[in-house]
C-alpha cells in the first residue's frame, strides 16, 4: 500500500463487493487451470444451524505457489535482477 487512502479504498471494495475485490487479487496470479464454469467464486456457511461451517474459494482451480512466488516474477515480470528480500 502506498497510502492509507489506498488501503481504505481497497478495504471498502472488499466489504462492498468481495467478488470484484478478490477477482482483482486472483487476476495477479498464474493458474494452471481455471475455475470450472458455473462454480461460484466463493461459497461459505458461517451459520451452524444451516449445516457445517465451511468456506470454499475458487473450487476446482489449480495453481502452483512456488511458480507464482518465483518463476512468475523472475521470468514473466522480468524482476530477476531485483533484490527480493534483505536479511
Amino acid at each position: 500500500m502506498k497510502s492509507m487512502d489506498e488501503y481504505q479504498a481497497l478495504y471498502k471494495k472488499s466489504i462492498e463487493n468481495p467478488q470484484e475485490f478478490w477477482q482483482s487479487v486472483v487476476d495477479q496470479f498464474y493458474f494452471h487451470s481455471s475455475q470450472p464454469e458455473g462454480k461460484p467464486f466463493v461459497s461459505y456457511n458461517f451459520n451452524i444451524n444451516e449445516g457445517p461451517i465451511s468456506i470454499k474459494w475458487l473450487e476446482g482451480a489449480k495453481t502452483n505457489v512456488c511458480y507464482n512466488m518465483l518463476d512468475h516474477n523472475i521470468k514473466k515480470k522480468g524482476l530477476g535482477d531485483n533484490i527480493a528480500f534483505y536479511w
